[in-house]
């Protein structure tokens, strides 16, 4: 018996909603944790470097806020678990040009991973994924990819579609709030590449 595919949207705008307040206002427990309890959504947070009195580390290259901070967290996190997926297209993929189209976006997940994390690096914070096992708009959870494990053709296809949509959606979404709640420039500038990348990509998608 095939089994049944997995409810995808998880509430809508609702959802949405509540992830961006999980970025954008460090909710307790979503993220922003490596901050401690007193810190402010609108606080700056610099690497470990000697601070001046102006709070920015002596030596960094910018000061992040915790809201940069959170979002680069949680795009990591977010594109792990697509990265994750995507690297079943080949084996479980049946349409030509689905396949294409999703080499194509794992290309640029990769190198999206990549400018993440060095960014994330120069923060000071390590890269310990505090939304691992969290179910959140966006995120592939573990009995989700479970499902993409399983699926093989036209359903693994449908799943797919479904999955990273809403996944670029998300990043889409997310990545205008933080160009407009952001404070370091290097990172409101990789999200206006993070958007418009996931913009495209979400429209040049195989129907």
């Amino acid at each position: 018996m095939a089994k049944p595919e997995p409810p995808r949207g998880r509430g809508g705008r609702a959802q949405l909603v509540v992830t961006l307040l999980c970025v954008l206002l460090i909710v307790s427990g979503c993220a922003g944790s490596q901050q401690g309890a007193g810190t402010s959504a609108g606080a700056t947070v610099t690497n470990s470097s000697p601070a001046d009195t102006s709070g920015a580390a002596a030596g960094a290259t910018g000061t992040f806020s915790t809201t940069d901070i959170a979002w680069l967290q949680l795009l990591i996190a977010m594109d792990d678990q697509t990265r994750s997926v995507l690297e079943l297209v080949p084996r479980h993929g049946d349409e030509p040009a689905l396949k294409t189209w999703a080499a194509g976006l794992a290309r640029d997940n990769r190198s999206q991973l990549t400018a993440l994390r060095e960014l994330l690096a120069a923060t000071g914070v390590p890269d310990d994924n505090p939304h691992e096992g969290h179910d959140m708009p966006g995120m592939v959870n573990a009995e989700e990819l479970g499902a993409f494990n399983d699926a093989t053709g036209p359903q693994f296809d449908r799943l797919l579609r479904s999955a990273v949509r809403e996944h670029l959606a998300h990043a889409e979404q997310l990545s205008i709030e933080l160009r407009k709640n952001g404070s370091d420039p290097k990172v409101k500038k990789l999200a206006a590449t993070v958007k418009d990348s996931a913009a495209a990509h979400r429209q040049r998608m195989p129907i």
